[in-house]
């Protein structure tokens, strides 16, 4: 008798472990996709910001040049909070093709 109480028992702390970290790994999973949508848009924007300064025409322009200045500097420290993740080899050539 007292072993069976011990299995159901058992079996139930297994079982809310289970549940519990199912609901942890989707939770994780949510915020990593959010992480990754903000990455990708400040990857966009920085390129959006190269694009439009190729020739340094806002640079040079005083008023325009100190917010665009602070703009490149806002999108490096960014860029700076997410670590790039080392990826293998045919993901990098699948990239720079």
């Amino acid at each position: 008798m007292l072993h069976l109480i011990i299995t159901i028992l058992l079996g139930v702390i297994a079982l809310s472990f289970g549940v519990m970290t199912f609901y942890a790994l989707k939770r994780i999973t949510i915020y990593e996709n959010i992480i990754l949508n903000i990455n990708n848009t400040i990857e966009t924007i920085n390129r959006q910001l190269k694009l439009i300064d190729d020739k340094g025409h806002f640079e040079a322009d005083d008023e325009v040049g100190f917010f665009f200045d602070e703009l490149k500097q806002l999108g490096n420290q960014l860029e700076e909070l997410f670590e790039t993740e080392e990826v293998d080899n045919e993901t990098q050539e699948k990239k720079e093709k």
